[in-house]
């Protein structure tokens, strides 16, 4: 059995690499692809050459980190720093199992977050300095850092420490108790996130009186939708990219702008862009998305128990006996594969959701608005003009920038 199970891992951990490496490539490759008649006018031919250097940049370091990453954790498997990891927490916590497990991830999560802060400061530093996004300084990127790694161990270390008592004294009631509290913490975060998270790391004021937010507000009316909460978020701090967003709901829900957003867009372009997120919560799409998150929650936990409960997954690589923070480690190793299916789906249903939104936003608006705003976005963005299709059905939430104007064209036409 154990033989059988480092056979299983090895194969997953190399052909997930394999995988990922080959859509990589297939999606480079597809770069030089003619550029749909709808977005031609996105880039002119200066700006496409910088957005050729940018991918091309981007593109070599997430290899390298890919490779880098996947090395690293095949000798931490076949050399046991695992287990030696194990052993320095039990020898710390002899007599708190619980912390044993905490100080074990910490000890992989800490290997994990300074080759990620490297990654991080070159990809801001270099790249995206180079090519005229980056706004943050360095003391905004190493506050950034800090406070990641501060909510990394209270809140992920709080959510491992919970999963860790239901395990120990639910018994066969695991999954569903496992379950139902993750879907709870789904609830709350999304509650939370705009009021608790958001303003830890960037600034929100109200959206102030004027044509904005009254063109917002006549156009809320109109539809039947209530808007209570207008924020604007200081985004250009650490970039000049632009993004909308949602959060909450019911009564309890919040708009947020990125004040890139505000400089770069049109006001019918800014209300052409909360037309497409109203449209969202018209088509019920955010409880769609609940509804799917916690169907997800269940396969993963259902995963996640067996791994935990086979012992063969722990000791075929040095451990005496089923180990809950290794098992946790394996997990995320073993879904992948999985999540590819399940991204092939959840992928779909989204891009239709979007599909359904741009509708409403361009029959309930106007079709030249949310046009024109999907072209900035696309361009402030730098977004790519042609994806292959393959790597869009399976990575990409949102339809590519010809197919979504394509298709307010013709429903529109």
């Amino acid at each position: 059995m154990e033989t059988t199970v480092l056979i299983v891992v090895y194969a997953f951990v190399i052909l997930s690499f394999l995988f990922e490496t080959w859509m990589s490539l297939l999606n480079y490759r597809y770069r030089n692809h003619p550029i749909p008649d709808e977005v031609k006018d996105v880039y002119d031919a200066k700006e496409y050459q910088k957005w050729h250097a940018y991918n091309m940049e981007n593109f070599r370091i997430q290899m390298i980190v890919r490779t880098i990453r996947v090395v690293l954790f095949v000798l931490f498997l076949s050399l046991s720093v695992f287990v030696w990891f194990n052993d320095i927490a039990v020898s710390l916590f002899a007599n708190n199992a619980a912390l044993q497990v905490l100080f074990f991830l910490l000890l992989y999560y800490l290997v994990s977050f300074v080759i990620g802060i490297f990654v991080s400061y070159y990809r801001t530093f270099v790249i995206e300095e180079k090519y005229g996004f980056n706004k943050a300084t360095k003391k905004t990127f190493v506050l950034d850092k800090i406070k990641g790694f501060v909510l990394t161990i209270v809140f992920g270390g709080g959510l491992v420490y919970l999963i860790y008592v239901i395990n120990d004294n639910a018994g066969d009631m695991f999954f569903l108790y496992t379950w139902l509290a993750l879907v709870v913490i789904f609830l709350i975060v999304n509650l939370i996130y705009v009021r608790v998270i958001v303003p830890l790391f960037n600034k929100l004021t109200p959206l102030e009186d004027g044509e904005l937010k009254e063109a917002i507000h006549t156009f809320a009316n109109k539809v039947g939708y209530e808007v209570a909460n207008i924020s604007v978020m200081d985004a250009s701090r650490r970039s000049t990219k632009l993004n909308a967003f949602f959060s909450g709901f019911g009564k309890l829900k919040k708009i947020v702008l990125f004040d890139t957003l505000i400089e770069k867009m049109s006001t019918d372009e800014i209300v052409a862009v909360l037309a497409h997120e109203i449209g969202h919560n018209k088509h019920k799409h955010i409880w769609f998305n609940l509804a799917q998150t916690a169907l997800m929650l269940l396969v993963y936990i259902g995963v996640f128990g067996l791994v935990l409960r086979n012992a063969a997954f722990s000791t075929a690589f040095g451990f005496d006996a089923a180990n809950f923070g290794f098992s946790i480690i394996l997990f995320i190793v073993l879904i992948e594969p999985l999540e590819i299916l399940i991204g092939l789906v959840t992928s779909t249903l989204s891009r239709r959701h979007e599909y359904q939104a741009d509708r409403y936003a361009a029959t309930h608006y106007g079709p030249l608005h949310i046009e024109t705003a999907l072209k900035v976005l696309t361009r402030e963005n730098f977004a790519n003009l042609t994806p292959h299709p393959l790597y869009v059905k399976l990575r990409y939430s949102h339809p590519p920038t010809a197919d979504r104007i394509r298709a307010i064209r013709k429903v529109t036409s």
